[in-house]
């Protein structure tokens, strides 16, 4: 690293502490705890708690902007090495994206296939502000005189972009535990949440550990979810003209940037209007007046249809909207009925909640750290095994459990003592974190257990900032004797979480690996937007980014709506047919037609699988038998008699078109 890089390094880093310390340290020596806070004893704070230390106030702030500082170092690094190209996970997506929203802005576009009436979600209010900034600072005009760049250069632009999103989620969850349960809470909810999911790493949107943030920082969720916790906020207090209008402002920002969140925080809202109503407090008609302006305002979006973007479960957007924001009002109404079932009251009269209210923290404590041992024993149990596939020389799903994804479940036990923290918040009247942690966990379990629900493991991740919350609710009693132990736990988390991240082999963490070579086919691949290119839908998910040209076919899993995975089922069974159907030259000419000017063959990789489906999640579709060498040299012959090898190394091969070779008598 150059000493200008380490300067500039050095400059964000501490910009981005300073501005958190003044956004985020107490205004006075006093610490004045809200009027539904935890104090000692567990009771509802009504009372300042008097004056404490000045070394004392400042010491835990300090502690955790130091902490944070070094997250954005970490993260500084992490772009230098270009993790996040490294690990892929969604960032190919946005890389295509800048271009696309640069040149069309506004417009519905899917990064992928070509065609009318496609459109992703990804198109979002954010990622078009980024393609502004991409063509502003990095772009320069291609062959066809359209904006591009090297995908190594935008992904440090997005990183960069990254660090200020960082501060923002953070900022937001600081604001938001500070609402619920304090601001010592608060504080310390930060580093529990950096370190709350583990001790193995995963590589999901919406994975808010240190980790997370070094290649996800910049993705749509992790700003979806900083406004959702903003709106939480302002939607909790009386019903006033402008804070309604601000909290329908984040509402329409949090479905727009990222819908899924979107439909989290009407569910949040419903839950929140719904509590209040029962227990008679003002405002309690704020959230669900809040939900519905900003989905008013977000429909006017017009990159992607909001309502499919933000279907759950067969239920469009405005049906999901409609539900949650009417919910309070029918709660008010019924009220006078309901008076035994507010929230409170409920909790109160349920069998053995006495003894749920009054357990020791101690075994929760005990559980959580023995649960961390044994999945650390478990995970280096797999790191020790041989390479599942001796066709594969790296094992990463040993460290990244992607897969499996039944074992996040138990990826939460560092915080077990989080669940006493919620219940005593409930008891307090602050029901909403509780029924927000158990409303995700049971889809989560209920996913694990087989039931068909669609992305159920995407809720276990919308578990980590309430149980964060629980957690801290429990750390910030003092001179607590189980305290120690869950320190002790956290502390062997993030130190198995860095020597798995940062020590193992090449071949089983991203850190150090040699970035793909898929991101360098725009060297050979003139950059521009006219004539797709075939080629296996794994290759197929980087072409775009790193070439700026659609594809025929692309995975399963990076189609964002029903119209492009269609769309690409049909450019697979194409593909395929060409690979290795007798009708090949008609079907190399139906490609010509549709468009396809190259088509890329990844040498390990076989078309054999007769759909997409098949090729996506079936095993790993690799060259393997003698038969699938022998198709492979057909293919290759079929390339030869149709195109033009203007490519080869020991991965790709280049093939490009020839009209007069397809249409030759």
């Amino acid at each position: 690293m150059t000493n200008a890089a380490r300067e500039s390094a050095r400059a964000i880093r501490f910009i981005a502490a300073w501005w958190l310390y003044t956004r985020l340290a107490p205004r006075t020596i006093l610490d004045v705890e809200p009027t539904l806070g935890v104090n000692p004893s567990g009771a509802a704070a009504t009372t300042r708690p008097g004056v404490r230390s000045l070394a004392g106030m400042r010491a835990l702030p300090a502690a955790v902007l130091l902490g944070i500082a070094g997250l954005l170092g970490l993260e500084v690094w992490a772009a230098r090495l270009d993790y996040g190209l490294r690990v892929t996970s969604d960032t190919p997506t946005f890389l295509a994206l800048l271009r696309d929203l640069s040149i069309s802005p506004f417009q519905p576009t899917s990064p992928y296939l070509a065609g009318h009436g496609l459109e992703t979600s990804h198109a979002t209010p954010y990622m078009q502000g980024l393609a502004w900034l991409w063509d502003w600072l990095i772009a320069s005009p291609d062959a066809s005189g359209e904006p591009f760049s090297d995908p190594v250069a935008a992904y440090r632009l997005l990183a960069s972009v990254g660090l200020v999103i960082t501060v923002v989620l953070l900022h937001a969850c600081f604001v938001w535990v500070r609402h619920e349960a304090g601001s010592r809470a608060a504080w310390i909810s930060l580093p529990i949440l950096l370190v709350l999911f583990g001790p193995a790493h995963v590589i999901w949107a919406g994975d808010l550990t240190f980790h997370g943030f070094l290649y996800a920082s910049f993705y749509p969720q992790t700003l979806g979810l900083a406004l959702l916790l903003y709106c939480l906020v302002l939607a909790d207090g009386e019903l006033r003209l402008r804070r309604l209008a601000v909290a329908a402002f984040v509402a329409a920002a949090t479905m727009t940037v990222h819908p899924f969140t979107g439909v989290l925080l009407a569910l949040l809202l419903s839950i929140s209007g719904m509590a209040r109503a029962s227990s008679r407090r003002p405002g309690w008609q704020l959230p669900g007046i809040a939900l519905v302006g900003g989905y008013a305002l977000a429909r006017f979006w017009p990159a992607y249809s909001l309502d499919r973007a933000m279907t759950v479960a067969g239920l469009s957007g405005g049906v999901i909207v409609a539900v949650c924001a009417i919910a309070p009002f029918v709660v008010a109404f019924l009220r006078p009925r309901l008076d035994a079932l507010a929230p409170r009251s409920l909790l109160e009269q349920a069998p053995g909640w006495s003894r749920v209210a009054g357990v020791s923290p101690t075994p929760f404590a005990v559980s959580g750290l023995v649960l961390v041992l044994v999945l650390a024993a478990w995970q280096m149990i797999v790191l020790r095994q041989p390479f599942p596939d001796p066709l594969v020389h790296s094992n990463r799903l040993a460290v990244y459990w992607v897969e499996d994804r039944w074992r996040w479940l138990l990826m939460f036990g560092a915080g077990t003592v989080g669940l006493v923290g919620l219940v005593r918040l409930a008891r307090l009247g602050r029901v909403l974190p509780a029924f927000w942690f158990g409303s995700c966990l049971m889809v989560g379990i209920a996913g694990v257990a087989g039931m068909p629900l669609p992305v159920w493991w995407r809720f276990l991740l919308f578990c980590q900032l309430p149980l964060a919350l629980g957690v801290a609710v429990m750390l910030a009693k003092p001179r607590a004797p189980w305290g120690r132990i869950v320190i002790v736990t956290f502390a062997v988390s993030v130190a198995f979480k860095a020597v798995t991240l940062f020590t193992v082999s090449d071949q089983l963490t991203y850190f150090g690996s040699p970035i793909q070579d898929s991101y360098s086919l725009g060297h050979v691949i003139a950059p521009g937007s006219f004539g797709l290119v075939a080629t296996d839908p794994f290759t197929a998910y980087y072409i775009p980014a790193a070439t700026g040209h659609r594809v025929l076919t692309v995975t399963k899993a990076h189609v964002g709506s029903a119209t492009e995975l269609a769309a690409s089922e049909r450019g697979y069974r194409l593909l395929h047919t060409y690979y290795m159907g007798d009708n090949w030259w008609q079907a190399a000419r139906a490609m010509w037609t549709s468009g396809v000017r190259y088509v890329v063959v990844e040498k390990h990789t076989s078309l054999a699988s007769a759909t997409l489906a098949g090729f996506s999640t079936g095993p790993t579709p690799l060259i393997r038998t003698q038969d699938d060498r022998r198709r492979l040299g057909t293919y290759y012959y079929r390339n030869n008699r149709v195109g033009t090898l203007v490519f080869d190394s020991p991965t790709y091969a280049i093939y490009r078109l020839s009209w007069r070779k397809l249409w030759a008598a």
